[in-house]
């Protein structure tokens, strides 16, 4: 019985890994950025939560966002390269780099976004929703006005502590409303992010397939 060759080198199969994550991580941003938008949080939102994540201020956390997200996606990318490299896996065309692309993404679902999804997520996200305009989650805007007509013979002590009283309800409220607006989010985030990690498995292994089989024909396998 004779051991079946391996169709590529594997500096071809680990390069093509990390183009493929790198261009998976763009088609992920995208459906993210997409579905960020479409509930109401901005289309930057998810890589600024990212950027909190790893310990940033609301400020400064796109860019650290953006480059934990993409640097998580070359180091999936690399893994799949190194699969590939196995002869069990070892890709011929597009049907089983697709299928094995898909596959990588479902199981980086599972294994990296699903925890921090159920630790860290949730109160990130209300960290910035605290960030944002209140007006653009539906909150009240002015509240402490309401009581500027009290007539000026109530003693100033007494009016600080009715309006440290009604900003308190306030704060309250706000905290009550961002959590009910997170756990109404939370499940649109999770299946977006699924299908976000299946199109990231797909143009994994889109990419990847003509990389591997151009290094096939060259070394004449």
């Amino acid at each position: 019985m004779t051991m079946e060759p391996v169709l590529y080198p594997k500096k071809t199969a680990l390069g093509s890994g990390i183009v493929g994550g790198i261009a998976g991580g763009v088609v992920m941003y995208g459906v993210m950025s997409a579905l960020m938008t479409q509930i109401g949080m901005g289309a930057n939102c998810f890589a600024i939560i990212m950027g909190l994540i790893t310990g940033q201020s609301y400020e400064h956390a796109l860019i650290p966002g953006i480059t934990a997200h993409f640097l998580t996606s070359i180091a999936i990318g690399a893994a799949f390269g190194a699969i590939i490299n196995v002869k069990k896996f070892q890709i011929r065309g597009f049907g089983k780099a697709i299928g094995l692309g898909i596959a990588t993404g479902v199981i980086a679902y599972a294994v990296i976004f699903v925890p921090i999804a159920m630790t860290v997520l949730p109160p990130h996200m209300m960290d910035l929703m605290k960030m944002m305009p209140m007006d653009d989650m539906g909150m009240p805007h002015d509240q402490a006005n309401d009581k500027s007509s009290m007539g000026e013979n109530v003693q100033d002590e007494t009016q600080m502590q009715g309006k440290d009283q009604m900003e308190k309800m306030r704060m309250e409220e706000m905290d009550k409303m961002m959590v009910e607006e997170t756990q109404r989010m939370f499940p649109q985030i999770m299946i977006g992010s699924f299908v976000s990690h299946i199109a990231f498995g797909a143009a994994l292994g889109l990419v990847v397939t003509p990389i591997v089989r151009r290094a096939s024909v060259k070394s004449g396998i």
